[in-house]
């Protein structure tokens, strides 16, 4: 039988590592609000992502991005098309779109639906884009 000792360092970063997901994972909604016509916003209704970018192996293409949802930390621009994820074998399309950060709004990433949870998935802030109203 092997027994694990664990000292002071280990329990520290076992409780920092903790903190940082919990912290993360509470950083913005699940289930952003949705936009109507009626509300204003102080970010642009579009946004233009001029080519395709690739996040590991999803793929969210090249057009304009509607503004649809907002939440406490950003805006949600859903994209023209379904995100498609490629693998070997299959092609998985999904709702998404771009997340734009209202603390930075040069600070985009982008995000996907899977099983009714929203994920934010890379960092896209590299990407040629543009703001459109």
């Amino acid at each position: 039988m092997t027994s694990r000792r664990f000292n002071a360092s280990t329990l520290q970063r076992f409780s920092a590592l903790t903190l940082a997901l919990l912290l993360a994972s509470c950083a913005g909604s699940s289930h952003p609000r949705v936009i109507r016509d009626t509300d204003t916003t102080s970010s642009p209704r579009y946004l233009e992502l001029y080519s395709e970018v690739r996040v590991a192996t999803l793929h969210f293409p090249a057009g304009i991005y509607t503004l649809n949802a907002v939440d406490k930390i950003g805006y949600y621009y859903q994209a023209p098309r379904k995100i498609i994820e490629h693998t070997a074998s299959w092609s998985l399309p999904s709702d998404g779109g771009i997340f734009v950060s209202k603390r930075n709004p040069q600070k985009l990433r982008g995000y996907v639906f899977r099983t009714g949870t929203l994920t934010h998935v890379g960092n896209l802030s590299r990407t040629k884009y543009a703001f459109r109203d």
